[in-house]
């Protein structure tokens, strides 16, 4: 067994190192296990669509059948019944999925004959979905033992890196390795422990350390990083974890108490250890997309509505403080990248003073109108240009001038991570009261959860919280 091998090896020094790859892949069999598991379980399901789709136009004709079965194809790649890795796929897991998608569809469809007072129309829509989803279950069982019977043929693999050798994670490994159906081709490990020199080899491979991990991911084509129990603290695993959201990659980790834990959805069972599946990167959902297309409308659309209020404050800015209505700045945005962001001035320039300072609170040069401003927000108003632009978003980390970004970056842990996705006008952060002169490692924190948990709700919650904050500030 694996564990045996490691434990018999004995102590040594810990190695900075990387394993030798002078090919690409480091020689090692490109990974196809996504691709395959897609073109086996999506062309078995295009298969049952079209077969559903010939026993339904009899009783609903071209266009409704059609609708059904395109709907209830779409949203097949999604749950945990798709097409991502499962280390047994479960027919009766998938035949529930499928029976709710089939049913949701033929609900609705149902509805709108049940109003328009058809009953005839929603019986048939009832038999027709009913001969779907017969067809869709069928051809999924077909799927899925093409499936097994393609992963034991060493085909349709995905090569996996495993962090972590002892206990749980050499486990994991003697089950993967003797089990060619868990649809696995491990290149090695990621630990930091010696290899040995002399004596028994191992069956794999100790590629390289923790901070390694992204290279590696990269040089083995690796689409499955599984992630089990380590000497390193979390505080040293999870940066690491956020490099991987720029991969292709999926990622797995045991959970700790995973004896006692409840299986969630997207779990797999390995040799008895549960191993949960790490949300994926917020910028490959379909939500994310959504939420880059409605910045630039709702900015754009804010600045129409606002334009009086924006005509009303530049007026008054102009008064107070002279020519020079707007404050031009440069930030870091999006994956580091520097933009000029817009505000409306409110203090007097000095030279280079306002680029030097931290804080401007207290300064002798804000009058009245530019103490308003920024007590209510209303000078981040013009950031709605750069959200127009695409530089900003409405909702996310707020930005930092690039000097402090540099300073920030290498003694608050994480606060280089939080740059995955774009700065916005307000965000998580700010709702919790981190602005100012507040904790740069807590603006951090919550900065990564934001980006960790997106939603398009968690968007609309910060603004909402943002509106309330500025009407009734505490």
């Amino acid at each position: 067994m694996l564990q045996a091998r490691l434990d018999s090896r004995g102590p040594g020094p810990r190695r900075d190192r990387i394993s030798a790859a002078p090919e690409p892949n480091g020689g090692f069999p490109a990974s196809r296990g996504r691709l395959g598991t897609v073109c086996v379980l999506g062309g078995c399901d295009l298969l049952g669509g079209l077969a559903g789709f010939a026993l339904m136009y009899p009783f609903l004709g071209w266009l409704l059948a059609g609708v059904l079965v395109l709907a209830v194809l779409a949203s097949l790649p999604l749950g945990p019944g798709g097409y991502h890795w499962r280390a047994v796929p479960s027919f009766l897991d998938d035949a529930l999925g499928i029976c709710v998608r089939v049913g949701l569809m033929a609900l609705l469809a149902v509805g709108v004959f049940v109003l328009a007072h058809d009953s005839v129309g929603a019986r048939q829509v009832m038999i027709g979905s009913l001969l779907l989803l017969g067809a869709m279950l069928v051809f999924r069982a077909v799927g899925l033992i093409v499936l097994g019977q393609v992963r034991k043929r060493g085909m349709a693999l995905m090569n996996a890196l495993i962090i972590g050798c002892q206990g749980e994670g050499a486990r994991v490994t003697d089950a993967l390795l003797g089990t060619p159906e868990y649809g696995v081709r491990i290149a090695g490990f990621v630990e930091d422990v010696p290899r040995p020199e002399h004596g028994e080899r191992m069956p794999i491979r100790v590629l390289g350390d923790l901070e390694h991990t992204p290279e590696l991911v990269h040089r083995f084509g690796i689409e499955l990083v599984l992630v089990t129990f380590t000497m390193r603290s979390a505080s040293e695993l999870v940066p690491v974890l956020r490099e991987l959201t720029s991969a292709r990659c999926e990622v797995y980790y045991v959970p700790r108490l995973f004896e006692m834990v409840h299986r969630p959805a997207y779990a797999q069972l390995v040799a008895g250890v549960v191993l949960a599946r790490l949300r994926r990167a917020t910028f490959r959902s379909i939500g994310w997309r959504c939420k880059r297309v409605l910045d630039p409308l709702l900015a754009g659309l804010g600045l129409v509505v606002l334009s009086p209020v924006l005509g009303v404050l530049a007026l008054a800015v102009r008064i107070e403080g002279g020519p020079g209505v707007l404050f031009k700045q440069w930030r870091i945005g999006l994956n580091g990248q520097p933009f000029l962001l817009y505000k409306f001035r409110s203090l007097k320039p000095a030279g280079e003073e306002d680029e030097r300072r931290w804080n401007i609170e207290g300064d002798a040069r804000i009058g009245p109108v530019g103490r308003f401003i920024r007590k209510t927000s209303l000078d981040e108003l013009p950031q709605l240009v750069n959200v127009v632009r695409g530089e900003m978003s409405l909702v996310g980390p707020r930005p930092e001038r690039p000097q402090y970004v540099e300073q920030f970056s290498q003694s608050v842990p994480g606060y280089r991570q939080r740059h995955r996705v774009p700065v916005g006008c307000t965000g998580y952060a700010v709702t919790q009261g981190l602005k100012g002169d507040t904790s740069i490692a807590d603006r951090a924190r919550f900065d990564n959860l934001y980006a960790d948990s997106w939603s398009l709700w968690l968007d609309v919650k910060i603004v909402l919280q943002t509106v309330r904050q500025l009407l009734w500030p505490r």
